[in-house]
């Protein structure tokens, strides 16, 4: 599934899973949800598909948490502000990176998801290399060099 990305055999997978011995009701019934959006569907293969994408998708969801509930000072230089009024999800965050790649730049609700590419390099190659082996897609690191990182706050 994850070569062609085609998920339209997810109920399968779950089939396939729980003759395996899977007991993870919450994956097996994702598995079988209709109407599976494809970011989902690709996560949910992902987690089961080998150690290293697994991997990748739980580095990702901790992304999501850490921009979303970083704190920062606000403007009148007070610390413990929430960072977050829109809070990202992994589905906005697989979509941001796709959108760096295509458009050249990634948009953030906080400070804290535009900030966390600002600090280093290494932090955008990281991010890339997570969010490569889960889309599939490329990420070249001259490409990664030319996305700007914005933030509404």
């Amino acid at each position: 599934m994850l070569d062609s990305r085609q998920f339209d055999a997810m109920p399968l997978l779950a089939d396939a899973l729980e003759e395996a011995g899977c007991t993870d009701d919450k994956l097996l019934k994702q598995c079988r949800a209709p109407n599976l959006v494809r970011i989902q569907a690709e996560r949910l293969v992902n987690l089961v598909s080998s150690a290293e994408t697994a991997a990748a998708v739980r580095w990702l969801e901790q992304f999501v948490r850490d921009i979303n509930y970083r704190h920062y000072k606000d403007e009148h230089d007070r610390v413990g502000t929430q960072s977050d009024s829109e809070p990202h999800t992994y589905e906005r965050i697989i979509d941001a990176g796709l959108y760096g790649i295509i458009e050249g730049g990634m948009h953030f609700s906080s400070d804290a998801g535009a900030d966390y590419f600002r600090e280093s390099g290494d932090n955008r190659r990281e991010f890339f290399r997570n969010w490569s082996l889960v889309t599939g897609v490329p990420a070249p690191e001259e490409l990664q060099a030319r996305i700007s990182f914005s933030c509404s706050c």
